[in-house]
């Protein structure tokens, strides 16, 4: 029975998803300790990861030009070095937010729709989640 819940959950949030800059990792519908969760499991599309990178890199060149120098930069300037750190910018990936969104979109379809017979929890996981299971 629960593969017929997973097909058509599937069915109806992978359009959403790929709208939106997701891709569906991977869907379970299991018990653990008597309690049924409705898992999906979430990641950015390559476009989407591109884009997001972009973004904060745009961001933190913004809010660098923005800043005024410390000691340390203004000597590292004057002797045409770079100061700070020697990372670049996150790798930007699936946030709480982003889980939140999926999550309420789904919930409010499967809430119309009812067709799920037992007790369940939703979660809407990123990857990260999807290594620790």
């Amino acid at each position: 029975m629960s593969r017929n819940y997973l097909t058509r959950v599937d069915s109806f949030i992978t359009p959403y998803l790929a709208k939106n800059g997701f891709t569906l990792l991977k869907s379970e519908f299991v018990e653990e300790e008597h309690n049924w969760y409705l898992r999906l499991y979430i990641d950015l599309t390559e476009e989407e990861t591109e884009a997001r990178a972009a973004a904060a890199e745009e961001e933190r060149q913004a809010a660098k030009e923005e800043a005024l120098p410390t000691p340390g930069e203004e000597v590292a300037e004057l002797l045409g070095e770079e100061a700070g750190s020697e990372e670049g910018p996150a790798v930007p990936g699936v946030g709480i937010n982003d889980c939140a969104k999926v999550s309420r979109y789904l919930s409010k379809w499967l809430d119309k729709e009812d067709f799920i017979q037992e007790a369940y929890t939703l979660e809407v996981c990123s990857k990260g989640f999807l290594n620790e299971v």
